[in-house]
């Protein structure tokens, strides 16, 4: 086993019902996680549904792929919490966050973001992307840039690109949502530097209506978490 496959990488996924499409879009992700090269992969699924649609998804994935499926009663509806729950059920070196309805985009995803991160000497990494709207066409390629305002400059994109070292992570703000990847981007920069970036399109962002940007986030909203940052960073 080569270095590239000696790390357990966890892909953590908060999940829930996603207006009844949540099962099918995790199907799809699940079903491209089990084609990966990177063969040392644990499955972590932080599950904030009401019904078994999840874990009964779950268990048919149970002989193609190291899965670990998590009922998370607390705080529902916040993908932050959501997101903390997958990570502290996590037993990877590496974490790589993936949302439900996002996926990775061919079998050497993994492979290729883990090579840009141990090859950078770096504490965490974002891949290039692109995103969808029915999940079969992939439109838009988008590279990410690092820039010092990160925090209110989201130019890396989508919680789905990041993949860091388990012992960097930093718990998203459970106050947040509009704010909370970049928020967790600016405090990674604080605390170990700028990320390496992987030019290599890993993971495909879907778009639809229930997204959480759609359903949840008004101008309001980001208001009020832009004063919440400006206080918590003194700015």
């Amino acid at each position: 086993m080569n270095k590239l496959n000696s790390d357990l990488v966890s892909i953590c996924i908060p999940v829930y019902e996603m207006f009844e499409e949540g099962a099918e879009y995790l199907k799809h992700s699940l079903s491209r996680i089990a084609e990966q090269d990177y063969h040392n992969i644990q499955v972590v699924i932080s599950d904030h549904s009401t019904n078994s649609a999840i874990k009964d998804l779950c268990n048919e994935f149970v002989d193609t792929l190291n899965i670990k499926h998590v009922f998370n009663k607390d705080s529902i509806g916040s993908s932050s919490a959501n997101m903390n729950n997958a990570v502290q059920h996590a037993d990877g070196e590496l974490l790589k966050i993936l949302f439900q309805d996002d996926f990775l985009l061919h079998p050497k995803a993994i492979t290729t973001q883990v090579d840009s991160l141990i090859s950078s000497n770096k504490k965490w990494c974002i891949t290039a992307c692109a995103h969808t709207q029915n999940g079969i066409y992939i439109i838009d390629p988008y590279q990410p840039v690092f820039n010092t305002n990160i925090l209110f400059n989201n130019t890396l994109s989508s919680p789905s690109t990041l993949m860091v070292y388990k012992e960097y992570y930093q718990q998203a703000d459970e106050n947040l949502l509009w704010f909370m990847d970049t928020d967790c981007y600016y405090r990674l920069y604080l605390t170990t530097g700028e990320p390496a970036i992987c030019q290599h399109i890993n993971v495909i962002n879907r778009r639809h209506p229930n997204q959480i940007t759609n359903t949840l986030v008004n101008n309001e909203l980001i208001s009020f978490e832009r004063e919440y940052l400006n206080q918590k960073y003194n700015l």
